[in-house]
């Protein structure tokens, strides 16, 4: 890499002002390039897209940049409060604009602050109205006031805000989907004349007990021939939604539902994703199938794909669905013994071909009538949750494997979008085995020094059922890269699926709208000018960038009541596991609720703490008592800052 070479990234910058970019280098590994300071930056925020000129090294080895240009804003808005602050310049206090992204560096110059006369306590909206000179302030303007800090409602609506999403609908896109709404009787009518009619079919929905979007359903019929006929119907938007319409077009923009922990904000309009659309049991509705043949043993004999028209019978949640197969007696149970079975097969052949199985333990909180976190509980994962999976998996496999091949299994190079996931990068995976051989494992690598999804598994397994398996999972997804969608097939390496996309969720994702859209157009013989292909990639481009907004909202939603859990708990104690260690500390989970926080060396009791880098431990002087990743610990919490949403905890000897 040379200097004054011009290259582009994602910008992360810090509170000081300072930055980095992580560059792919040929040979796959990343490199970290550093902008110093403002200047450096360039008015540069956080996740913005850049070009940058390399300028020489800084003390650790590492490239120095600088931003020539910004390419592409991460976004415009930004969620805070006014609070007293120091002058940089004055080095005396003042009031000024305190961002909820600790990772946003600049002061700003609020232009109709005189608008507002009593901001104290309360979030609020600003709009960047230029931001050109890193000398100088970034002008922006209150757009919205969100409410008191500190209350659910404030911030439910600034996590979400924070990232550039947006929470309600406009009036003329309500209208619009109110109107589909009152012609969809006339247009079901006419478009059931040509569909597939499936409604004699015995179909169900199996969902979690508070959904209220249900955009799958199952259908099961056992063939004279002793095969069975499994049919994957998904609900189909794309006929109500249509390209560049008003609702496609706030789609397109929000690209998908958000979950934060007290609701769903979703990608299309109520009356479309939880009534008109919905496979709500007992209405006919329209849909969007995939009817595969298959035999006792799991194999796939024949497949359709088509346009239907289903009838649901039932709908069950997972835990209902489960006690039947668990008790052999309920509705439909020979229909739910068949799926069991068939869900089974394809699972041990998918691990066969090499899928990883990361076990995912998730959390709910349970609220009081105003919100307030009173317990937190771990969800229950039944085999009816991994059923579902299978079967769409199933159906995106094949979806994608029907676009991508002719009928003699030769690239057909038809544009679609793809749901990728690319193998691990070397460096990352060496990090994790560091990790896994400090807590006693060895990871055996591949001759070309990578790690194969057979021996992630092996790992895996080796911890399944511990207090370990989720820390284990937790460290090496991070060691991969993020799946995402692109036109550019390059398989699924976590699924180890050659060809896989995004089909069987087309209320809350707008990839799986693409992929209607193009399905049926090749369905139809049409032929999808290979021009099309750039105006997809944005799209599938645009869909991932989204997808991360999405699930940082989330994740920033349950931060958030994390910390107002435990601010009720100050003096509690926990026991917990240690997840990292640093010199300043260690961090650790409660295994009762998962939830995360810190013990600074300063709570740790009267010794000093060296850190041992290589070996990852903290080891006292005096006492030589070793911290390291896996330990049981048992702490007590004593504080929990709600602004930066930390919780602090005190080792108990």
């Amino acid at each position: 890499m040379t200097t004054e070479q011009i290259l582009t990234g994602s910008i992360r910058t810090s509170p000081k002002g300072n930055g980095s970019i992580f560059h792919k280098k040929s040979d796959g590994s990343d490199m970290r390039i550093t902008f110093s300071d403002t200047q450096a930056l360039n008015t540069a925020l956080p996740y913005d897209e850049v070009e940058y000129q390399i300028k020489g090294t800084d003390e650790y080895g590492n490239p120095t940049a600088q931003v020539t240009k910004i390419i592409k804003r991460n976004k415009n808005v930004f969620v805070g409060m006014m609070k007293e602050v120091v002058d940089k310049e004055t080095n005396e206090k003042k009031l000024g604009f305190v961002p909820d992204d600790r990772k946003f560096y600049p002061d700003v110059e609020i232009t109709n602050l005189d608008e507002y006369t009593d901001l104290a306590g309360k979030k609020f909206v600003i709009k960047m109205q230029s931001f050109d000179n890193p000398n100088a302030p970034m002008k922006a303007e209150i757009t919205a006031v969100i409410g008191n800090a500190g209350e659910h409602e404030t911030e439910m609506q600034s996590a979400v805000l924070d990232r550039g999403l947006v929470l309600g609908f406009d009036p003329a896109i309500e209208e619009a989907a109110a109107k589909l709404k009152e012609q969809s009787a006339d247009m079901i009518a006419k478009e059931k004349e040509t569909r597939r009619d499936m409604t004699d079919r015995v179909v169900f929905t199996i969902d979690p007990f508070d959904a209220k979007d249900f955009d799958d359903a199952l259908s099961v019929k056992t063939l004279d021939n002793g095969n069975y006929e499994i049919g994957v119907h998904i609900a189909d938007p794309s006929f109500f939604v249509r390209p560049g319409d008003v609702i496609d077009q706030e789609a397109v923009e929000r690209a998908t539902s958000i979950y934060l922990v007290d609701r769903t904000i979703p990608m299309l309009p109520e009356v479309l994703s939880n009534d008109l659309c919905s496979l709500n049991p007992n209405e006919e509705k329209l849909t969007f199938s995939a009817v595969f043949e298959i035999s006792p043993q799991a194999e796939i004999v024949d497949r359709w794909f088509g346009e239907t028209v289903t009838y649901s019978k039932r709908r069950f949640n997972y835990e209902e669905a489960q006690e039947i197969l668990d008790t052999g007696n309920g509705d439909f149970v020979e229909e739910l013994q068949i799926l069991e079975k068939i869900a089974k097969q394809l699972k041990k052949e998918k691990i066969k071909n090499g899928a990883i199985e990361f076990e995912s333990k998730e959390v709910k909180f349970k609220l009081d009538e105003n919100y307030v976190p009173v317990s937190v509980v771990e969800k229950e994962r039944t085999f009816t949750m991994e059923m579902i999976e299978e079967f769409m998996l199933l159906a995106n496999r094949e979806v994608s494997k029907f676009v991508s091949l002719d009928d003699q299994g030769n690239k057909t190079n038809n544009p679609f979008i793809y749901r990728v996931h690319e193998p691990p990068k070397q460096e990352k995976v060496y990090a994790a085995a560091e990790f896994l051989r400090n807590i006693g494992f060895e990871v055996e690598f591949r001759e070309d020094g990578n790690i194969s999804s057979s021996e992630i598994n092996r790992i895996l397994d080796e911890y399944k059922g511990t207090e370990l398996e989720g820390l284990i999972s937790l460290t090496i997804l991070r060691s991969m890269k993020k799946a995402s969608y692109s036109t550019d097939n390059i398989g699924h390496f976590g699924l180890s699926f050659k060809y896989y996309s995004h089909f069987t969720s087309p209320i809350r994702r707008y990839p799986d709208m693409i992929a209607h859209r193009l399905l049926r157009r090749y369905l139809a013989g049409e032929e999808v000018p290979k021009t099309e292909k750039k105006n997809i990639q944005k799209l599938a481009e645009h869909s991932s960038e989204m997808e991360v907004k999405a699930v940082d909202a989330e994740r920033a939603s349950i931060k958030y009541k994390y910390a107002e859990y435990f601010s009720t708990r100050i003096g509690d104690e926990v026991e917990a596991l240690v997840t990292g260690v640093a010199k300043y500390g260690i961090f650790i989970e409660d295994l009762e609720t998962k939830g995360e926080g810190m013990i600074n060396v300063r709570n740790m009791g009267g010794d000093y703490y060296e850190y041992d880098e290589k070996k990852m431990q903290l080891v006292g002087r005096n006492t030589k008592r070793k911290f390291k990743i896996g330990d049981h610990v048992k702490a007590k919490i004593v504080n929990v800052d709600m602004d930066e949403r930390n919780i602090d905890f005190e080792l108990i000897n």
